[in-house]
């Protein structure tokens, strides 16, 4: 959806929050604009194929504007990103973006209820997606045109911060195009303990996309003329100690019913994201099968995106102002090859 730089025809919109339980929104106000910028170094080397190692930076800026109406939500917002490699190469490096140009970011509208035990919202437009996955599952800068709903409860006792349903159905905006449709659904259980807290998820994901190069091929086995069509059953836990250098732990899984292949992604934390010049240290697990991803959506901060596996480390460190800079290393083997290749990536970011 290019446009020109800057410009952006403000269509209807709303959300709510991915990980946060709902509460009670804040008063009216009218249009509210906010910004994101982030600036990043990522070099890749690969010791055999050559021609795949690569440096590269880039800048994105993201503007966004809210106006709320109880009980509606409108928000809209814009990308704009300017990078040293050309679009180009984005298919070829696996990108889930273009390095280059101006694109609407959001154009959505909510409608939202909240009483002291439920609460719910309807989401339609041009959205995130509002359901809980990692990384090896998809890919957060993706953008859908449809509808997303959710409906739950919580107690008087502040245990059960939310138990609730999550449902999202749209197209996915790639840069392949391939007419690429997500339907997906999901249960979702948060306590609060007192020092821990708690999360658990488990839904079914249907992706469905035309056949194409790169990221959308045929799945293995199947007609590469006709339309394919992926299904996951996908779970996650995870567990915070919510002390001064909080630690916190996270699997997520995934299994493709028709093939029985298996993919999942482990993290373990320590430190915050949000407290100014606390550090946070993240090691992440990935492993990718052929069939057990939803492969045409994940995310594109890794190298492979199927049949393959490895670590990751992230260094993060939240400045003033809502600044923070990360270094990530990670190393990935894809199956059956015997070398890995290793990326590293600098990150500094001023977020909404």
């Amino acid at each position: 959806m290019p446009i020109r730089r800057w410009t952006l025809f403000l269509v209807a919109a709303a959300a709510f929050g991915q990980d946060a339980a709902p509460f009670s929104p804040e008063p009216s106000r009218p249009w509210v604009p906010a910004w994101e910028l982030s600036l990043r170094s990522d070099e890749l080397s690969n010791p055999v194929e050559t021609g795949d190692s690569f440096r590269r930076s880039d800048l994105q800026l993201r503007l966004r504007w809210s106006w709320e109406l109880e009980p509606l939500r409108f928000v809209a917002g814009v990308r704009s990103a300017l990078g040293s490699d050309g679009n180009q190469f984005n298919a070829a490096r696996w990108d889930q973006q273009p390095s280059n140009g101006t694109q609407v970011d959001l154009a959505h509208a909510d409608l939202s209820w909240v009483t002291e035990r439920t609460f719910g919202s309807l989401r339609l437009g041009f959205q995130e997606n509002g359901l809980l996955a990692s990384q090896a599952l998809w890919d957060r800068n993706l953008r859908l045109l449809g509808a997303e709903g959710m409906a739950g409860a919580r107690d008087g006792t502040g245990l059960v911060q939310e138990a609730s349903l999550r449902g999202v159905v749209g197209r996915v905006r790639t840069i392949l195009g391939g007419q690429v449709d997500v339907a997906a659904g999901q249960a979702v259980l948060k306590l609060d303990t007192g020092p821990w807290s708690w999360t658990a998820h488990a839904g079914r994901w249907e992706l469905s996309w035309d056949p194409g190069p790169e990221r959308l091929r045929p799945l293995p086995g199947h007609n590469g003329a006709e339309r394919q069509r992926m299904v996951l059953d996908a779970s996650g836990a995870s567990g915070k100690w919510n002390t001064v250098f909080p630690l916190e732990a996270r699997w997520f899984g995934a299994r493709n019913p028709e093939t029985g292949e298996t993919s999942e992604e482990v993290q373990a934390s320590a430190g915050s994201r949000e407290r100014t010049y606390w550090p946070q240290l993240s090691f992440t697990w990935q492993r990718l099968s052929s069939t057990g991803t939803l492969y045409p959506v994940n995310g594109d901060e890794w190298w492979y995106y199927r049949g393959a596996r490895g670590p990751r480390y992230d260094l993060s460190l939240p400045l003033p102002h809502r600044w923070i800079a990360t270094f990530t290393f990670l190393r990935q083997w894809a199956d059956g090859e015997g070398y890995p290749i290793t990326r590293k990536m600098l990150a500094l970011v001023k977020r909404f």
